[in-house]
């Protein structure tokens, strides 16, 4: 049971981190853009900045949605598959000659919570010795 409640808890650390970055990527797109790891970022009124944000916001309310929903399952294969979306950030940011520490660290650190907290959600105990 501590497990589960370990895994609610960093899951709430992580959709309140996603929204924060999400919403600053919609609304104040260059305090976020030096934080992603590209060498060139697209400047202040580039719209692609905001599909990042809504991007961002729309995952945290995904993983929001079934935590109110307290749907265990559905919650660690959820944030197993959404998982990619930070491992493709850290993917791009590492084809496209930018910072290996922040490809690694922001977006590799954050795939590799996804996947822990999905395990912890998803991994059950044996029961009756099995």
């Amino acid at each position: 049971m501590i497990r589960i409640k370990i895994a609610y808890a960093l899951s709430i650390a992580l959709v309140l981190f996603v929204l924060y970055f999400g919403t600053g990527y919609v609304f104040f797109p260059e305090t976020q853009t030096g934080g992603f790891g590209l060498p060139v970022m697209p400047s202040k009124g580039d719209p692609i900045l905001a599909v990042k944000g809504v991007r961002d916001i729309g995952t945290g309310l995904v993983v929001l949605t079934l935590l109110v929903f307290r749907n265990v399952r559905a919650l660690g294969w959820t944030l197993l598959t959404l998982a990619f979306i930070p491992l493709g950030d850290m993917l791009i940011v590492l084809t496209h000659n930018g910072s290996a520490a922040a490809a690694f660290g922001i977006h590799g650190a954050t795939a590799a919570v996804m996947v822990l907290i999905s395990a912890l959600f998803l991994i059950r105990p044996a029961q009756n010795g099995q």
